[in-house]
């Protein structure tokens, strides 16, 4: 009998929770609880935050302490007449070891007035797919904080005010 090990998926990446969002929508095609759900399909799984400079979302491991060394981003952008400009152009990860992301609990709530660890910083290819993110060493992290950052658009009267990215993975 192979030995189960609770919390993590077949894929090997760890189950997922949502614990707050800086910007997300109402509409469930672009809802940030979209980035953990497994749907990479156009019109479906993007977390499209519309936004014109960042936007943040806490992942948690319902409570749990777990060792990070590797995130997969899937880049896609929602509706069919999305553009791939749209792609964060930018990702930060940052990380907590401690239950004090806990007070982010509204849409007011500072994501800055928590303590995070910059983990990685990484430019984002502008394609739609996997993008695969290795940390230079494990950290031990209670909460992994996602910033997107910017899109490809240009900055001129024409500039789309969405960031977006469709799925979040994370590894031990």
């Amino acid at each position: 009998m192979s030995e189960t090990k609770y919390g993590v998926r077949r894929d090997g990446s760890y189950y997922t929770r949502v614990d707050f969002a800086t910007v997300t929508e109402s509409d469930p095609t672009f809802w940030v609880n979209n980035i953990i759900d497994d749907d990479l399909e156009r019109c479906g799984g993007t977390w499209g935050a519309n936004s014109e400079t960042t936007a943040d979302v806490v992942l948690s491991f319902f409570g749990e302490m777990q060792i990070v060394s590797k995130i997969m981003l899937y880049k896609n952008v929602g509706l069919d007449i999305s553009i791939l400009e749209e792609l964060a152009k930018h990702v930060n990860i940052y990380i907590s070891d401690t239950d004090e992301p806990k007070k982010l609990r509204r849409k007011d709530d500072d994501i800055n007035s928590v303590e995070w660890k910059k983990v990685a910083s990484v430019d984002i290819i502008k394609e739609e797919g996997w993008q695969e993110i290795v940390l230079s060493k494990p950290v031990c992290a209670k909460y992994v904080r996602v910033e997107l950052v910017d899109n490809f658009c240009e900055r001129d009267e024409n500039f789309i005010p969405w960031i977006e990215m469709s799925e979040v993975k994370i590894y031990g």
